[in-house]
């Protein structure tokens, strides 16, 4: 590619009037990864040619590439003006507005997309995935299925048919569909490359060492991790690779347990003779809603550990309330998922808070004021499920310390964005894989006024424990 970028560079270097040698350049350079140099080349020629659709359209594909949503957005409206029926025009606007988290409106433009070209497979795609972003997971998978028709490699329309599925409940075609994540680079880039057969739940295991491994984020390892001890019980010496700050608290639950700060291609892969990531077990198992393993808890914090914190914290004298009200940073639904600290405390009048995340945002350390926070002293996870162990409630929006407390099972109430994550279905208050949760949910996306109000008023209708 680099040969094709330095051949136009020459070729346009000798004819510099000629501008198709100078979209053939910008293109080549976005080609080969290079966007804000493509960008710059487009850029020029749309001085001279204003009204070129493909200069447009390919300036927004460098922005968009760039993460420059919103001016991307701009380019590629300027083009379904000039061509308001061009079917990859429309695509192209859908789905930066899906990246800029406004799904309703990508709706309209991806429905006219798939109206101009109803064999346009990835529009379909986009129409669905919008459909799921909108709380509407039935409508959602019929665009997922049709796009899974038409395209001869459809793995990204087969992933959202999953995501859709589970969100229904149904676990039959959901867990069986989500397997296609393993197509998507997002989730395969830093796993190693495993030699072993993958275990699909059959086969005799006794004497056999399996490798049950992590592979999205902290929370999906609590939550699934639960499928360990069933592995063993069916004879097999289980090897757990884990998120380090996890590897403590989990050891009890295998033979022997590998911590990893993240998986890594160039990290040695315990020996094995079968393996299985962690959200392949749900399948492996067969799981459906009336099996999921959800009976005692699986985690625990040591004694010895919450005896510490019980006597760091002193007696309470009002009820006693730990908080989460943000994740990672990273995390594609952030923005959508996490709460300022500000509105989250107003919410929770006359209790002691005890902040249980580790990790504080600079524009919610101002609200905390009186409120405990331990960040210092939480090295890892056997830290923080002893703090947890100490309280009387643990409200948290959807992250990592929802999932400890629902594996420990302690009371948690749990405050779920408008169309939340599948695992915790639609339309319920509570959670077949946490028995001690309570689901507070969003009546629209970005409102948190609805569930904050109907958490508030629910604290007042429990005691504090003497």
């Amino acid at each position: 590619m680099s040969g094709d970028v330095d051949a136009l560079a020459r070729a346009l270097a000798a004819q510099p009037e000629r501008p198709e040698l100078r979209f053939d350049l910008a293109n080549a350079l976005l080609a080969a990864e290079r966007p804000e140099e493509a960008a710059a080349q487009f850029r020029y020629l749309l001085e001279r040619y204003p009204d070129h659709v493909g200069v447009l359209t390919n300036l927004g594909n460098a922005l968009h590439t760039m993460g420059r949503h919103a001016e991307a957005l701009e380019q590629y409206r300027r083009a379904v003006a000039l061509r308001p029926e061009v079917a990859g025009a429309l695509n192209n606007v859908g789905n930066v507005l899906m990246a800029l988290q406004r799904p309703e409106e990508a709706e309209p433009y991806l429905r006219r997309a798939v109206q101009a070209d109803p064999n346009y497979a990835q529009a379909a795609n986009n129409l669905g995935g919008a459909l799921l972003a909108l709380d509407r997971p039935a409508e959602a998978l019929e665009w997922f299925r049709r796009a899974m028709a038409l395209d001869p490699d459809p793995f990204h329309a087969t992933f959202g048919a999953a995501i859709a599925q589970l969100t229904l409940g149904d676990y039959r075609g959901g867990w069986r569909d989500y397997e296609a994540r393993w197509r998507d680079p997002r989730f395969t880039i830093d796993v190693p490359d495993y030699t072993a057969p993958t275990w699909d739940g059959g086969g005799v295991l006794t004497g056999k060492r399996m490798l049950l491994h992590c592979e999205q984020g902290l929370g999906d390892s609590i939550q699934f991790v639960r499928y360990a001890p069933l592995v063993r019980q069916r004879g097999a010496h289980v090897v757990l690779q884990v998120q380090e700050p996890l590897a403590g608290l989990v050891a009890h639950l295998a033979d022997e347990v590998v911590p990893q700060g993240k998986i890594a291609r160039d990290e040695p892969v315990p020996a094995h003779d079968l393996r299985c990531p962690l959200l392949s077990l749900p399948r492996a198992f067969g799981t459906r809603l009336a099996t999921i393993p959800a009976g005692a808890p699986y985690l625990a914090a040591e004694p010895a550990r919450i005896a510490a914190w019980c006597d760091r914290l002193g007696p309470a004298t009002k009820r006693r309330i730990g908080v989460a009200f943000s994740g990672s940073p990273e995390h594609p639904d952030d923005a959508l998922r996490s709460i300022p600290a500000a509105h989250l405390l107003a919410a929770l009048p006359d209790a002691e808070i005890h902040v249980l995340q580790r990790d504080i945002r600079p524009a919610d350390e101002a609200a905390l004021g009186p409120v405990h926070v331990h960040s210092a002293d939480l090295t890892d996870f056997r830290d923080t499920a002893a703090l947890l162990a100490c309280m009387d409630l643990v409200v948290s929006v959807d992250t990592s310390i929802a999932h400890l407390a629902g594996a420990m099972g302690r009371p948690v109430w749990i405050l779920l964005q408008f169309a939340g994550d599948f695992r915790w279905l639609r339309e319920r208050t509570d959670s077949p894989w946490y028995p001690s949760a309570r689901l507070f949910r969003q009546p629209r996306a970005r409102e948190w006024e609805t569930p904050l109000a109907a958490l508030s008023a629910a604290l007042t209708t429990i005691r504090h424990p003497q």
